[in-house]
């Protein structure tokens, strides 16, 4: 971790959201504009930079709070739209199989009760990995025994591995994190690894391979600097160089897989590379702001053989201190935005790539429990928005307080470190429920707020929060609306009841804050 990411038209029309402080709700279209201006906010002094290590010791107490499924609303029916709304988007996507992902630093893997909270909480995909110095220690000898139970225990349990390769091997590398010089030994690394695991369908090359600052200062990845091998080439081109033959061997061996370059840090930039206005001018940063251009324009003027690919998915970490940097640069909120920029960057090179995001969390000791909550609703919402395919959550248990500083007051996750669930949880768990068969259709603008807009079998579910501490006035066409909120708690406002702020007939108008809230209408 480094903290710095078809109805058809009856049916449709069944779903609109009516309006919002008095005024329509209208569909908002998402800009994949270049960035064009720089941020002005300082960044904190103590965020983390690393990833911590592999965990495989199962905590030693067990849940002490077992949370329950979170019932489906009932009888659910379409949000009816008002006669004046315009006439309804054919854009509607799937959330993508497995979008719900979470870290997991060994416990879901190797601790029975934290896996069944992590299947209860609704988690699909699980990011661990595989290092090549463990497996391969020494040149042609294979140590299997960690992945043949780790990823096992996933499939097994039908939760889809996503695993980042690791580690180079000491004898195939100067450093851990940077260039391979024995390439040959490690196209072989690779096949031998897709062949053996053909369940496991993502591969990613190294985490935060833009790291500029060496093996010191990695959590996974250094190809950010000039040239830390010494080989006389940019560290991007040997990270290009490996990125395809990654991709050959993995799809070779399983052609059912998918090559994930990084997960690109692209956030926190160093001094030397950081915009002009950067936060904090790029003090204390470790990340070469410039590695993604020079990265895509290698590629751009070295084009692979036809039918092959640098790689099949980009994935990016996302932490919400960034987001209003992000912000700046394009339209969209947090990780909507940094999406947006990140596929601008693709077209400018010409090249097609999903995105997927391998990390993304807030600590609820800076932050407190409700405002981590809100923080899982809003970004895996937008998420969907912008088309993400998997959204890892980091990490979904909290780094005990025992390990070494300042690791030890990372509470990034949806579970304590005694594996009792947090309001998180709770909130992941609902977002999950509510939202992982259902289509995304558009996003609502919402004056003073933001919402947006999903079908499920039919049903229309909008979800809207305020983005200020000033409530935001809804309006629906219904005759009772079921509200849940963020944690899965419901509750039902009839017409004309003493909730109902709209005296019309046959509309209903709530207040809404700054916690998500779900919003059906029922019979």
């Amino acid at each position: 971790m480094s903290l710095r990411f078809i109805c058809g038209a009856l049916c449709l029309a069944a779903l609109y959201l009516l309006t919002a402080c008095g005024s329509n709700a209208t569909p908002v279209a998402l800009s994949n504009s270049a960035p064009t201006s720089v941020p002005t906010r300082a960044l904190p002094t103590n965020a983390p930079t690393t990833l911590p290590a592999q965990n495989t010791q199962a905590p030693a107490t067990a849940p002490a709070l077992a949370p329950t499924e979170m019932s489906a609303p009932s009888n659910p029916t379409p949000l009816l739209p008002p006669t004046e709304m315009p006439a309804p988007t054919q854009n509607a996507a799937r959330v993508p199989s497995a979008y719900f992902g979470a870290n997991t630093n060994g416990e879901v893997i190797t601790n029975d009760q934290i896996r069944a909270l992590a299947i209860l909480g609704g988690v699909q995909m699980v990011r661990t990995s595989v290092t090549w110095k463990q497996v391969e220690g020494t040149a042609g000898k294979y140590n299997w025994s960690w992945p043949d139970k780790g990823f096992k225990t996933l499939s097994d349990n039908h939760l889809e591995p996503y695993v980042l390769i690791l580690e180079n091997a000491d004898w195939a590398a100067t450093t851990k994190c940077g260039p391979v010089q024995d390439l040959l030994a490690y196209d072989k690394f690779l096949r031998a690894l897709a062949a053996r695991y053909p369940n496991v369908k993502y591969w990613g090359l190294y985490n935060e391979p833009d790291n500029a600052h060496g093996v010191e200062t990695s959590s996974g990845g250094c190809f950010g600097g000039d040239d830390i091998d010494g080989n006389g080439k940019p560290d991007y081109q040997d990270y290009a160089t490996q990125l395809q033959i990654a991709w050959r061997a993995i799809h070779e061996a399983n052609p059912q897989a998918k090559l994930v370059m990084g997960a690109v840090a692209f956030d926190n930039f160093d001094e030397a590379s950081a915009p002009q206005g950067y936060p904090g001018g790029g003090k204390g940063g470790i990340f070469n702001a410039r590695f993604l251009d020079q990265l895509f324009a290698y590629m751009q003027a070295n084009p692979p053989p036809p039918g092959e690919k640098y790689f099949d998915a980009l994935a990016f970490n996302f932490y919400g201190i960034y987001g209003p940097y992000w912000e700046t640069q394009t339209q969209g909120k947090g990780i909507t935005a940094k999406a947006n920029v990140l596929n601008a960057l693709l077209q400018k090179y010409g090249l097609e790539a999903d995105l997927m995001v391998s990390e993304t969390g807030e600590d609820s000791t800076l932050s407190g429990n409700q405002a981590q909550s809100a923080y899982v609703t809003e970004t895996f919402v937008r998420g969907l928005s912008s088309r993400i395919a998997h959204m890892n959550w980091w990490t979904f248990q909290d780094i005990s307080d025992s390990a070494p500083p300042p690791t030890n007051t990372w509470k990034y996750g949806l579970i304590d470190q005694n594996a009792t669930p947090k309001p998180a949880y709770a909130a992941y768990q609902t977002a999950s429920k509510l939202l992982r068969d259902a289509e995304f259709v558009q996003p609502l603008q919402v004056d003073g707020g933001e919402g947006y807009l999903f079908n499920n079998a039919g049903a229309g579910i909008a979800i809207v929060w305020s983005l200020s501490d000033a409530p935001v006035s809804l309006s629906f066409s219904a005759n009772t609306l079921q509200l849940t909120d963020m944690f899965g708690v419901t509750r039902t406002v009839s017409d004309g009841s003493a909730d109902d702020k709209d005296s019309a007939p046959g509309r209903i108008a709530i207040s809404i804050d700054q916690n998500p809230v779900y919003v059906q209408a029922i019979q």
